[in-house]
């Protein structure tokens, strides 16, 4: 049986969930004062567990938004949704009705829901302005309530407005963006010490420490490892295990980008914390042309966005380690 705090799958119980409690709470109090948070952060960090876990702590309702493209198919999925939850709705006439009038549908919906919160999850995927009009006109005729999560640019971009601790509005509604961070070289090892703990699993300081260091407190690489673990499989087996996993994920995020940001990827793999300029050379080297300022910088600017890379200081590096170990084959 796999330990609950190792268990892979998003979390919707936050007895299962490490050290985010303080997050979980903020993110309720400004949905029960009807803000609506925005979670921003990299990818596998822990950001779908915690709108599961406020959503159904709060009675809400949760969407999955990495498979959708167009408000049709959200409206879809909500009516979907909607009706496991035997909510006192014409489910027939909705689902006929959306696909002539999937804006009006989905605004019919959200007006019916009370004041229910409702979770969209990876909201960037359905960066469309009718989105916008349609949480615009959710604000002036509804008390439904919202959280949203993004990893990417697009949809997230567009909701909170700016950099990080922004707040914007959408004809009103106030959108409050908040960061989930990876965890830091501690609180990996505390993660990993309170899932040996729990699941009785045979890890040593070493191995912990070893652990942390190699996922930069990614969550998700750390879970991956601790379910290893919790298998029976040793440190350097369960290491070369989550390799497998983490390359074919982030080869796929990676394969996605546009051909500068891949070029400013590899750059950043090669150096330690280049400069601007520096890594705009070694990004021009690796594409055999002359890159324009603004072009590198918008590319650049996209993957900081997108949680891929960060800057600190006048340097940048890359955020998730996984990146750096897929560009080492050669891809």
């Amino acid at each position: 049986m796999v330990c609950s705090l190792f268990d892979p799958y998003p979390k919707d119980d936050r007895k299962n969930f490490f050290d985010r409690d303080g997050l979980i709470e903020d993110v309720k109090k400004l949905v029960e004062a009807k803000f609506w948070p925005l979670l921003v952060g990299p990818k596998r960090v822990g950001k779908t567990s915690i709108v599961k876990i406020v959503t159904k702590e709060l009675d809400g309702i949760y969407l999955d938004a990495s498979g959708i493209s167009s408000i049709r198919e959200l409206t879809s999925r909500l009516i979907d949704r909607i009706e496991m939850l035997s909510l006192s709705l014409d489910i027939r006439i909705l689902k006929v009705e959306v696909q002539r009038k999937p804006v009006i549908t989905l605004e019919k919906v959200l007006s019916k829901l009370g004041d229910r919160v409702l979770g969209v999850d990876e909201v960037q995927n359905i960066a469309t302005p009718w989105l916008t009009s349609v949480l615009s006109t959710a604000y002036n005729s509804s008390d439904v309530r919202f959280i949203f999560t993004g990893s990417m640019i697009g949809m997230s971009k567009v909701l909170a407005g700016g950099g990080k601790g922004k707040s914007k509005t959408i004809k009103g509604r106030p959108i409050v963006e908040r960061e989930v961070t990876p965890l830091n070289l501690e609180e990996g090892i505390a993660f990993l010490r309170e899932g040996k703990r729990r699941c009785d699993v045979n890890m040593t300081e070493q191995e912990m420490t070893d652990a942390s260091l190699t996922y930069r407190g990614i969550a998700g690489w750390l879970t991956y490892y601790g379910n290893f673990r919790s298998l029976g499989y040793d440190h350097e087996k369960s290491k070369e295990e989550v390799e497998k996993i983490a390359l074919k994920l982030v080869k796929e995020e990676y394969e996605r980008l546009g051909e500068i940001e891949r070029a400013v990827l590899r750059g950043l793999s090669l150096l330690n914390s280049p400069s601007w300029r520096n890594l705009k050379k070694v990004t021009e080297a690796l594409l055999g042309r002359e890159v324009k300022d603004w072009s590198f910088t918008h590319a650049l600017k996209q993957l900081i966005n997108a949680r891929v890379a960060k800057k600190e200081g006048e340097n940048y590096s890359l955020v998730d380690p996984m990146y750096r170990e897929l560009l080492k084959t050669g891809v």
